[in-house]
């Protein structure tokens, strides 16, 4: 089947272009069969909405740039250095702002993991110098340097967020008959939030950096509610926020914008490192059945 009708699990038409919903996608693999009952909810491709940040970061970015660099050489232009320094940093800025607006529409997800992601590291510290240098400009050599020195950083801030964002999105749910969903029978790596299901956080167990990837990632269980049917979800959550399907396959990441550096940049965890660390769900509730609504057609047709 080339498309399916919108839907909770599928996803809406808007999403996906011209082409409709797919019924499935290249990388989208199945649960292990431990995971019988549980399906994927795809949710909403974070990095369209970055486009458009991202286009007119590079604009603002070169509105700055080439006034201070033809300063620099001595046939300035006229334009005040705090206004092209302002059009620079703007360039920085709207990459930032992007990935916070994205963090902000997705479901369940973290204003504050977002900024952590992308200023808690040594780059935030480099981009203070030169945006110091920028400002005070102690010599055109310096300031030549500066500019050239953030070409490749606010690349690698682009890279860094794109990828994240273009990364497959989706959590896995299933629906519940009881509130008592086995909080109290998690494993010991498991730090429970509640006695039983609520429509909030009810679980988490941090993954360590190695397990899946070089960078560590978080894994919840959550209660979710939809159309007067309870549901537990697992969420995979990298340490942007970003909540990122588990149980995908290759060809993941090739259709990321930089398929080669981005995995590098974005610190993405590892194909297969999920599936080792979820081979087992984590809960065994009493499970409900699947609302027929739900039920993709080709499923229904099948039975």
């Amino acid at each position: 089947m080339a498309s399916a009708k919108p839907g909770f699990l599928l996803g809406e038409n808007g999403w996906y272009g011209s082409l409709g919903i797919p019924a499935t996608l290249p990388h989208e693999a199945n649960a292990p069969e431990a995971w019988k009952g549980w399906r994927r909810q795809r949710l909403k491709p974070a990095i369209t909405g970055f486009l458009f940040p991202s286009a007119w970061s590079i604009f603002f970015l070169a509105a700055g740039s080439i006034p201070l660099f033809l300063e620099a050489i001595g046939q300035g232009i006229g334009m005040s250095a705090y206004l092209a320094f302002g059009l620079w940093f703007a360039g920085f800025g709207l990459l930032w702002l992007g990935a916070i607006q994205a963090a902000m529409q997705q479901v369940e997800g973290s204003v504050v993991k977002m900024i952590s992601w992308n200023f808690i590291r040594i780059e935030t510290l480099l981009m203070g110098v030169l945006s110091w240098a920028l400002l005070n400009q102690p010599s055109d050599s310096i300031v030549l340097f500066a500019l050239l020195i953030s070409i490749p950083l606010w690349f690698s801030y682009l890279v860094r967020i794109a990828t994240v964002l273009a990364w497959p999105a989706g959590r896995w749910l299933l629906p519940i008959a009881h509130v008592d969903v086995g909080l109290s029978n998690l494993d010991e790596e498991w730090i429970a939030e509640s006695r039983r299901w609520a429509r909030r956080p009810l679980a988490r167990r941090k993954v360590e950096a190695g397990e899946v990837g070089d960078t560590g990632m978080e894994l919840v269980l959550f209660g979710v509610r939809h159309e007067n049917q309870d549901f537990i979800a697992i969420h995979f959550v990298h340490p942007s926020g970003v909540i990122m399907d588990p149980f995908v396959r290759k060809p993941v990441g090739s259709e990321v914008p930089f398929s080669r550096l981005g995995p590098i940049f974005a610190d993405v965890p590892h194909v297969t490192g999920s599936w080792t660390l979820l081979e087992q769900p984590p809960v065994h509730p009493v499970v409900a059945d699947w609302p027929a609504q739900m039920i993709p057609p080709w499923e229904l047709e099948e039975e």
